[in-house]
């Protein structure tokens, strides 16, 4: 027999001496010829190059004496894969959005894409904006009534408003709203707590 182990790197440098390393069976394409010069590929599972030449030829469907003349191992496309081309960020988005029963989907370019309802988009940006607004309107609050709590001696010409249940109530409240949103703004009130 008359065989030759080739390394294929078809498919895409697909390396099959290297994907095969290591596995007990590979997958071998024997080209098979008989005397009229007739060949016949075939995909045979064995251990070892020469091995797999063997069962290919005595399983051969050619009549008379056959030769195995090359022997290498498969690659993904000898098994039966198609190659395809990954999906494209526009068709990644599609999925996700039919996936995730999403309405609408506008991709005007790479630095803009748009998933979704335009309409609760816009609304729950609205709603970071306020967010965003009324947490440093209240990290601004206290910080205020931090600096009148220093100085509350001073002037004495009206009541002083620290300690009181509505002064407390009010210092309650603005550090319980900014805790509960996990805000800096908390940490920053704490430090000159009032």
């Amino acid at each position: 027999m008359n065989k030759q182990l080739v390394n294929s790197n078809e498919n895409n440098n697909f390396d099959a001496a290297l994907y095969w390393e290591g596995k007990p069976f590979k997958k071998y394409v024997c080209t098979l010829t008989d005397d009229s010069g007739v060949t016949h590929s075939t995909i045979c599972s064995s251990s070892a190059s020469d091995t797999a030449a063997e069962i290919a030829v005595r399983n051969s469907c050619l009549e008379g004496p056959v030769t195995c003349t090359d022997v290498r191992l498969a690659t993904p496309t000898d098994l039966g894969a198609t190659p395809t081309l990954p999906p494209t960020l526009k068709e990644k988005l599609h999925r996700f959005a039919h996936s995730n029963n999403l309405r609408k989907l506008t991709v005007t370019n790479h630095d803009h894409i748009l998933v979704g309802n335009a309409p609760a988009i816009t609304y729950v940006n609205t709603l970071k904006e306020q967010h965003t607004r009324l947490s440093a309107a209240l990290a601004d609050c206290l910080a205020i009534m931090a600096q009148c709590q220093q100085n509350h001696d001073y002037p004495k010409t009206f009541d002083s408003p620290i300690g009181t249940i509505a002064w407390d109530a009010t210092v309650a409240a603005a550090r319980l709203l900014l805790k509960e949103g996990n805000l800096p703004q908390f940490n920053q009130s704490n430090q000159g707590r009032v």
